[in-house]
């Protein structure tokens, strides 16, 4: 039995070394076709080139999404807001009643509160309309 070289660990070592070095030269190349492809979806995106529509024969949107999003509120709409012939009859004594007394003069079936009128008013005017002369 002959004795083992003493050189065996260090040519492993030296070996496993040029691996790990060509594993290293391998992902700098990568990261560097990384950063290349980066820079260059940066650049594009800067030019505006990524603002466009990818099919150019899709149709535009109509409205704005906070459009459709307020069209589309849970619960119900108000009663004032959905009765356009309510809505007129308060508009024209709005300036001139008060809002219970705007209220009283409803028919029982379409009877809405004095604090639901109020709520209208304060969203549709902030302040009475001015009175027609």
């Amino acid at each position: 039995m002959t004795a083992p070289d003493r050189d065996t660990p260090l040519r492993e070592a030296l070996a496993a070394l040029g691996e790990a070095r060509a594993l290293a030269e391998a992902s700098a190349r990568a990261a560097g076709r990384a950063s290349a492809a980066l820079s260059t979806t940066l650049q594009t995106a800067r030019e505006g080139a990524l603002n466009t529509p990818t099919d150019p024969a899709a149709p535009a949107p109509e409205a704005p999404a906070c459009a459709h999003t307020a069209a589309h509120r849970p619960g119900r709409p108000a009663r004032i807001a959905a009765d356009p012939e309510l809505a007129a009859f308060i508009r024209a004594r709005v300036n001139r009643l008060t809002f219970h007394a705007i209220a009283a003069t409803f028919p029982p079936s379409r009877r809405v509160s004095a604090s639901a009128i109020h709520r209208y008013w304060q969203k549709h005017w902030r302040s009475p309309p001015a009175p027609h002369r």
